[in-house]
């Protein structure tokens, strides 16, 4: 009978054991982490132009904001002395932080062939050879984007073409770099993330005079009172010399990454 009931109890404890290692349960937790990605930034440097000749708006001179392909900002080809033009040239950086550069690299000054009137006064020739370049003034200032040159905007530049070296390397100008910001910030502030920049440029076959606007006086180059108020040009001494001569040039914008960047100078940058 004993042995009866001890069988039964083994019996009992071995189902007992089979049930409970069957529901046994322990505490857990699970964490993931799903679609992790590296992904490069990116830079894009686009530019635009707005361009007037004579005081009268040129569509084929003039384009939206956009990568450059074949755009040029001057594209004049039956000039006359005292003939002028301005243009506002604006610059966004999509996304990040960059800095900025420019040059401009003068690739041809030529004469083309001679008119009677030319031949008696001018005996030059070839690539080099022509006397526009000695003809053409410049300026290009800091722009709030309304095409005039006012008294509280910073000049960047002028001249004539023919200061540019006439060996290809051309002139680097300062946008914003680590030293120097010349679009409207302070020294090592970079173009921003989507803000637009403008530099405006005007030219003239002549002599240029500027006499600057009051800020904000006018609404743009076709105003009236433009460019009397902020340039004239004055094409009363150009001489023959520089009939049919050709000036061509490049203008190259560059931008670098800002961030992990901190020391950039243009004057590190080749063209």
């Amino acid at each position: 009978m004993n042995k009866r009931i001890l069988l039964s109890l083994v019996t009992v404890v071995a189902v007992l054991a089979i049930v409970s290692s069957a529901t046994i349960a322990y505490y857990s937790d699970t964490e993931k982490s799903t679609g992790n990605t590296f992904m490069a930034g990116s830079i894009d440097l686009e530019i635009d132009n707005e361009s007037y000749y004579n005081g009268e708006y040129q569509s084929g001179t003039s384009w939206a904001l956009d990568d450059l392909t074949d755009q040029l900002f001057f594209n004049f080809t039956d000039l006359k002395p005292g003939d002028w033009g301005e243009d506002t040239v604006s610059l966004r950086v999509e996304s990040n932080k960059a800095w900025a550069c420019a040059n401009i690299t003068l690739t041809e000054s030529k004469e083309n062939g001679m008119t009677d009137p030319e031949s008696k006064v001018d005996s030059t020739w070839g690539q080099w050879g022509g006397e526009l370049d000695d003809n053409l003034s410049f300026v290009f200032w800091i722009d709030d984007g309304d095409n005039v040159w006012e008294q509280d905007e910073q000049k960047l530049m002028s001249g004539k073409a023919s200061d540019l070296p006439q060996d290809g390397t051309g002139v680097t100008y300062t946008l914003a770099d680590s030293e120097e910001n010349n679009v409207g910030g302070s020294k090592g502030d970079p173009l921003c993330c989507g803000s637009t920049y403008h530099i405006g440029k005007a030219w003239c076959f002549g002599e240029m005079s500027i006499n600057r606007a009051p800020e904000a006086a006018y609404d743009g180059p076709t105003d009236d009172d433009v460019p009397n108020n902020y340039f004239t040009c004055d094409g009363s001494n150009v001489g023959n010399e520089s009939q049919t001569d050709t000036v061509k040039g490049d203008i190259t914008f560059y931008a670098e990454q800002y961030k992990n960047n901190p020391n950039f100078t243009c004057d590190s940058w080749t063209p």
